[in-house]
């Protein structure tokens, strides 16, 4: 399920009084015809994390079948861009930094927060949306939806501010995939078209010079030959993280067993916690680096993260280490214990 705000009894309580209260007052405003005009210019929301982006794809590869000649915009951050560069997926990305999604300060609203904040809602009018969509259940986005002023903004009715969408599915969706939460808000976009014929997965895309130039990077760094194994040991907070000690423990279990090449990628501004075997390629490579050098491993071992996300979506074979969490909700990586017994 894609919440973003925590979850008590208290605060739903709240925020269904809330919710109540706004549909009351906003009912008389409500558009009343249902006779809208067809589909040309379309807001995907989604301003939050690389996997998050990610996970958004299958979503975008359906709006492109159902509406080849609709224009598809994805709010989202600087990153955004960077993923879905070459895909096809989008004709452009609005790049916009919410408070409530920075890591610390979310409700400390400065002069210039605020002004970038109208900027940004005297922008997203400007373009006169017809439809938004986002999967958040939460009011802040619904706020930001409501504040594009499309004439359709699709969500859900979860966290309050329901009434600011005008069509909006239910909210008992606490087993859902996060991809699922967004397919299922085709069904209020384009009721009549036929649904997906099979599981949609995660898409990205790498052009092949993209590709080549990271195969030379890697020889580079770790030499010829072999079977190519890629490490991430980093994650978005300390609980998704698989301790260093853990990491480097495997790491030398499988070169002493498997041979071949060992690459462990870090993150431009990622902190190194060093100590990592002798013969291993350290590499910090930018986002598009990190996305063609990583579609040249023949398997990808990390942690609950952005790049476990990335690898999926190029179709590198994954092994994902899950502190926290639920790893049947994250698409196709395997754990670690599972892949070790069947290597």
């Amino acid at each position: 399920m894609a919440q973003t705000w925590p979850v008590s009894r208290r605060r739903i309580g709240a925020l269904k009084f809330l919710d109540f209260v706004g549909r009351i007052a906003a009912a008389p405003f409500r558009r009343r015809n249902r006779n809208l005009p067809p589909i040309d210019n379309l807001l995907v929301i989604e301003p939050w994390n690389i996997g998050d982006v990610v996970l958004a794809t299958p979503l975008l590869l359906e709006l492109r079948r159902r509406l080849p000649t609709a224009r598809v915009t994805l709010l989202g951050r600087e990153y955004a861009r960077d993923l879905l560069q070459g895909s096809g997926l989008v004709d452009e990305v609005i790049v916009a930094h919410l408070p409530w999604t920075a890591q610390q300060n979310k409700y400390r609203i400065t002069p210039s927060v605020a002004e970038e904040m109208r900027s940004l809602v005297r922008e997203l009018r400007n373009r006169r949306f017809d439809v938004t969509l986002d999967s958040r259940m939460d009011v802040r986005s619904n706020l930001l939806a409501a504040a594009t002023g499309a004439p359709r903004r699709i969500g859900y009715c979860l966290g309050g501010g329901g009434w600011l969408l005008t069509d909006c599915l239910p909210d008992d969706r606490d087993d859902s995939h996060k991809i699922d939460d967004w397919l299922a808000l085709l069904k209020l976009v384009d009721p009549g078209s036929s649904p997906p014929a099979g599981p949609i997965r995660p898409r990205l895309v790498v052009g092949e010079d993209e590709r080549l130039s990271a195969a030379k990077a890697i020889a580079a760094a770790a030499g010829d030959g072999g079977p190519t194994f890629g490490y991430h040991p980093g994650g978005s907070h300390p609980g998704k993280r698989w301790p260093p000690d853990r990491f480097r423990e495997l790491m030398m279990q499988l070169r002493k067993t498997l041979g071949g090449r060992h690459v462990l990628f870090l993150g431009p501004g990622e902190m190194d916690a060093g100590g990592w075997p002798a013969g291993f390629a350290v590499m910090r490579p930018s986002l598009r680096e990190f996305m063609a050098q990583v579609s040249c491993c023949d398997v990808f071992i990390c942690n609950d993260s952005g790049p476990m996300h990335i690898a999926d979506a190029l179709g590198v074979p994954v092994v994902a280490i899950f502190e926290i969490g639920n790893p049947s909700g994250s698409g196709r990586p395997v754990l670690v214990r599972e892949w070790l017994e069947t290597s």
